[in-house]
């Protein structure tokens, strides 16, 4: 380790107790990787823009510690730590063992859900939308959290304080759609801002804090059984001009928003009463998340570095690889954090199973005739000139019960979203055949989906579709009375549209099985994080046709390790970190996949140049 780096963990490890402090450490470190696979792919890009927009000269709340700026302390929490303080973090431990499944009512319940809830803006959902389609994929994770993206865009601080705002009627019309309600939320991301604040510091961003504390206020009347609430701040603003939505020194200091709201709960704020005071409880517990911020180009002690290229053209919102930034950082988080230690890791009696379309496509009456099945969009339209989009969904494989059944989509667009979900009774139909003249007729309508803002993503309940189908092929089609248009990434963009599955698996204390018996199992690489290689062990309960498969965390397949016909048994595969064109991969979290006789089973490592 280099004396920099060495120095810079020094200065981190605040708090209880080492342990607990490089637990925070670890987290943002482990995926800190996952910057560096567009980092240096993006290099040279970045490099062309004005210097000055590169950098802001600010150091990160994590590494200021108890250095000041303008006066004021870093750390995340007080005296320059980045940890809680102990009586905080037991407190949190305490909420955290009160995070279990609960039925639609709110009573505990093992065969109930625990919904976890992205509260905020734009920024929030695009970045909450590609860790939801991460952790969906990931059977390593509690399949009993639920995960709901129900940011929106144009939501600022200022917005959603207010508890009659319109995003919380759509918020709750979405965990309708998903069948689940307000009494299951559990766990709660909240990242919000306001658009355009002053250059003013510490006025814009005492205004934020009070509004997040009215926003964590909302919250607990709305959600009676929330118990963790996690807070981050915004990315890098420096490559947007002084004026825009969010710039530099503004999304920087929106940091301290979120240190002393933190800190105005466990001093005693009686509007933020958890339950540690007498008296009314009048918020949920409240924690950093994973810390987002770093200086443009400039790395900060994890290497967590923001391009220009990790930015949309309005220097503000994530672009594909900021977003996969931000969804390795919570995968981090929530991996690692000792709050999340009870309810976050997978739990025996039940897994996830994801199965992306089969098919999927969109018809047009207005070009009646035309196929689209290879289109980067699913498009649907209301009004004179229709448009529907068409999934379908291949179960075959899946022969455990099935208990719950989630339809998620990424959204492309911002005009139009959400709609209606209804079933196609023919499944026999094939996206590079279909048009509007032959489209399957459309059945009973099965849920309506709400508004939806761009690049999140949005879910519908269709479990009782998937549990009575008797031939195992499930279709679907999406339509819209809005006239305008609106649409969904496709499999052909990389994003495709998924049937997230939480079926039954065998306990771990079931009866030992049979002499000989065997399940299809995948353990994760050892070692992992790994460099240069890790050995990946898995087991065939027949003879058969194996594929071993690595991907990104977008699902893009980018390496494959065993394609053959193999014996039932245990076997072993190595894999260097290579591509498939045998050039070097960047760092970063990947996905290691099983495929068997139809069935999947799939691992998370990461790879740590």
């Amino acid at each position: 380790m280099r004396d920099d780096r060495r120095a810079a963990l020094n200065r981190r490890r605040h708090g209880p107790t080492n342990a607990i402090a490089t637990l925070r450490i670890l987290a943002p470190a482990m995926v800190a990787m996952v910057l560096a696979a567009s980092s240096r792919v993006c290099g040279a890009a970045a490099a062309a823009s004005p210097v000055h927009l590169r950098t802001s000269g600010l150091t990160p709340l994590e590494d200021l510690g108890t250095g000041t700026y303008l006066g004021f302390e870093g750390g995340l929490y007080a005296g320059g730590a980045n940890v809680p303080p102990a009586q905080h973090l037991a407190a949190a431990l305490q909420k955290a063992g009160q995070v279990v499944p609960r039925n639609a009512a709110g009573a505990p319940d093992p065969n109930g859900w625990i919904v976890m809830v992205a509260i905020g803006m734009s920024n929030t959902t695009h970045e909450f939308g590609a860790f939801e389609r991460l952790e969906d994929a990931d059977t390593g994770r509690n399949a009993h959290v639920i995960l709901m993206d129900t940011a929106l865009g144009g939501q600022t601080a200022a917005t959603i304080a207010n508890p009659a705002a319109g995003y919380w009627t759509v918020l709750q019309q979405r965990l309708t759609a998903m069948g689940l309600t307000a009494a299951q939320v559990q766990v709660a991301w909240l990242k919000e801002a306001d658009a355009q604040p002053a250059n003013n510091f510490p006025v814009h961003a005492q205004t934020l804090r009070d509004e997040l504390r009215t926003i964590a206020g909302n919250l607990h009347d709305k959600f009676a059984n929330l118990q963790l609430c996690y807070l981050s701040s915004r990315i890098y603003g420096g490559y947007a001009a002084q004026g825009s939505l969010n710039p530099e020194p503004q999304a920087y200091e929106s940091g301290f928003a979120a240190k002393w709201l933190i800190q105005n709960q466990i001093d005693g704020d009686v509007n933020l009463n958890y339950g540690q005071l007498p008296g009314a409880v009048r918020a949920p517990l409240l924690l950093w998340g994973p810390y987002l911020w770093a200086d443009g180009t400039n790395p900060r002690s994890d290497g967590l570095v923001w391009l220009q290229t990790d930015l949309e053209g309005d220097a503000t919102h994530p672009s594909p690889s900021g977003e996969q930034k931000v969804a390795g950082l919570l995968t981090a988080f929530f991996a690692a954090d000792p709050t999340a230690a009870a309810w976050w890791p997978a739990q025996p009696g039940t897994a996830l199973v994801t199965l992306d379309a089969l098919h999927d496509t969109y018809v047009s009456a207005a070009a009646s005739s035309t196929n689209f099945g290879a289109a980067l969009a699913l498009l649907e339209q209301g009004g004179a000139a229709p448009i529907r989009t068409y999934l379908r969904f291949d179960l075959g494989g899946i022969t455990a019960p099935v208990l719950l059944a989630k339809l998620s989509l990424r959204v492309t667009t911002t005009d139009v979203g959400g709609g209606t979900v209804a079933l196609v009774s023919d499944t026999q139909w094939t996206e590079n055949a279909v048009t509007w003249n032959t489209a399957p007729a459309l059945g009973l309508p099965l849920v309506q989906m709400p508004q939806s803002s761009r690049d999140g993503t949005i879910a519908a309940n269709v479990t009782p579709t998937v549990q009575n189908d008797p031939d195992r092929q499930v279709a679907f089609a999406l339509t819209t009375p809005a006239a305008g248009l609106g649409g969904y990434h496709s499999k052909e963009d990389g994003q495709p549209p998924r049937l997230v599955l939480v079926v039954e698996s065998a306990p771990t204390d079931a009866a030992v099985p049979t002499a000989g018996a065997m399940t299809l199992e995948l353990q994760r690489g050892l070692p992992n994080p790994f460099n240069p290689a890790t050995s990946l062990v898995y087991t065939l309960p027949t003879g058969g046709r194996a594929l071993l498969t690595v991907h990104d965390v977008q699902g893009h397949r980018i390496a494959t390790l065993v394609n053959a016909l193999q014996n039932p048994g245990s076997h072993r595969a190595a894999w260097d970190g290579r591509g498939t064109d045998g050039a070097m991969l960047a760092s970063g979290v990947y996905l290691v996949r099983l495929a068997f006789n139809g069935n999947t089973r799939t691992k998370k490592i990461v790879l740590a140049r």
